[in-house]
């Protein structure tokens, strides 16, 4: 059941996300840098890192909302985090 609600949130979470968090801009970082920020009380990569999704989750998500095939995979790589957005999210690796 865990698993389920897991992956309901995955999904509901990727549907969410902007379209600017989408977008690989600046706002993008590793998962091991926002792990070291949010180490050192970045309150943003903390959001991003409890935000984790799986890849799938991701592009799934990314292609429901439209987007390219080519900005969702570049937005959705693993180890990938995108803390600067109105819904800050990570891929897990």
């Amino acid at each position: 059941m865990e698993i389920i609600v897991r992956f309901v949130l995955c999904i509901v979470i990727v549907a969410l996300l902007p379209a600017s968090a989408l977008a690989q801009s600046g706002g993008s970082m590793s998962l091991s840098s926002a792990q070291a920020a949010a180490a050192k009380g970045d309150q943003k990569a903390a959001a991003a890192i409890a935000t984790t999704t799986d890849r799938e989750s991701c592009m799934s998500g990314c292609a429901n909302r439209g987007h390219s095939k080519n900005q969702c995979v570049s937005a959705c790589r693993p180890g990938l985090c995108h803390p600067g957005g109105e819904q800050p999210y990570c891929v897990s690796k």
